[in-house]
């Protein structure tokens, strides 16, 4: 399973960093690369939780919450995909706090279907650029919540 890591500093404090990523549902609001997210079970976010994102320009997932831990940690299982050349993936987001600001770390693992195979090298490189974009738009809309938007 190919996976890699990628860490980022955060200008805002972490509950300000979990406040977003505890928006399950509605990640299309700070996430350019997701078109169109909803949540897909009901009650308060927590582990169980899941959501439905659609892609721009194509393609989509369905999510679950593995781990659920306020301020500290959030593991979201990418249990079904569509028109992607992944057949599943886990995104761990790890929250440390760091000098008045986050230290995010982000862990991904993905597994490649038939399609990821068959253009490997370019599967893996898009998917760095749209998890280190990912982590890029958490970082911009965490500091724009409290004022520090660069």
């Amino acid at each position: 399973m190919p996976e890699f890591t990628i860490t980022c500093r955060i200008d805002a404090p972490v509950e300000a960093v979990w406040a977003v990523l505890d928006d399950f549902g509605d990640i299309q609001r700070w996430n350019p690369g997701v078109k169109a997210s909803r949540l897909t079970s009901s009650g308060p976010v927590a582990e169980g939780s899941t959501r439905h994102c659609d892609f721009s320009p194509f393609g989509g997932v369905n999510e679950r919450i593995d781990r659920h831990v306020p301020n500290e940690r959030l593991t979201v299982d990418i249990n079904e995909t569509f028109k992607l050349p992944i057949s599943d993936a886990i995104a761990d987001f790890g929250l440390a706090p760091e000098d008045g600001g986050t230290l995010l770390t982000l862990h991904y693992s993905y597994t490649l279907n038939w399609l990821g195979r068959l253009t490997k090298g370019l599967t893996d490189r898009r998917l760095r650029e749209g998890i280190s974009g990912l982590a890029e738009s958490l970082r911009a809309e965490s500091e724009r919540a409290v004022g520090r938007s660069s």
